[in-house]
């Protein structure tokens, strides 16, 4: 009979899975630093090219909207490169010890 799995084991689980998917980080990484560059490059360049200030601050606020956007898939992508890399041995040990007994 199949033991039910509790909801830490699912969420460890899929943690697991996203630890191992390292091509799939380092691209939110990138997709991250576009976002963020792209963003950057909204703020700066509507303060320039826009002549409304209305338009411009609107532009602006975009902007910073995309930015947040790109620094956050950035620190996810990151993230799920790194410290769930750790997480992941950690845990792999631990279940490779309950399986063997």
């Amino acid at each position: 009979m199949r033991a039910r799995k509790t909801l830490i084991q699912k969420i460890q689980y899929q943690l697991q899975l996203r630890a191992v998917k390292t091509q799939q980080n380092f691209t939110l990484i990138l997709i991250g630093f576009t976002l963020t560059l792209a963003g950057i490059g909204l703020v700066m360049g509507g303060e320039y090219i826009v002549n409304d200030a209305f338009h411009r601050e609107i532009v602006a606020l975009a902007g910073v909207f995309i930015i947040g956007a790109g620094c956050l898939l950035a620190a996810v992508g990151y993230l799920s490169m790194s410290l769930l890399r750790i997480f992941y041995v950690i845990t792999k040990d631990e279940d490779d010890d309950s399986q063997a007994k």
